[in-house]
């Protein structure tokens, strides 16, 4: 599941039927359950995606300051020779960082966009509650 159909869900599901109010209550701890279950999996998926970045960006500086093993080398050689300042640029640049980077923001971006959607669920029956209020107020009840 990526951040768009997270967010073409949450467009379906923010709809209130303002008519059918007590259904629309009823659902509020369903939407709960649904999206602080993907809440909990992205952030695992987050604390992975570090922890593979991590490892990435150790593997990235062995290789480009020489310490890195032959096999490295042998995949795709580096014939450049580095002083220790410049290592920490070349591995800034590197794809397989670079790639690895733009996972840990997407997942980031998503964990943000799902705890404002959970903020939301909250104060869906809030929201329920003050349109049962206004219509007993319109009503004379």
């Amino acid at each position: 599941m990526n951040l768009d159909e997270i967010q073409t869900m949450w467009s379906k599901d923010s709809v209130v039927d303002d008519v059918m109010l007590d259904n629309a209550s009823m659902k509020i701890p369903q939407l709960h359950a649904k999206y602080i279950t993907l809440h909990s999996e992205f952030t695992l998926l987050l604390k992975k995606a570090k922890q593979e970045q991590n490892r990435i960006i150790h593997l990235r500086t062995l290789y480009y300051s020489g310490r890195g093993t032959p096999e490295m080398y042998e995949d795709t050689p580096f014939d450049h020779k580095l002083i220790r300042s410049e290592v920490q640029s070349w591995v800034a640049v590197d794809e397989s960082v670079n790639k690895v980077e733009m996972k840990v923001a997407l997942y980031e971006t998503t964990l943000n966009s799902l705890s404002e959607i959970l903020k939301q669920v909250h104060q869906m029956s809030y929201n329920v509650k003050n349109m049962i209020e206004w219509r007993r107020f319109v009503n004379g009840v």
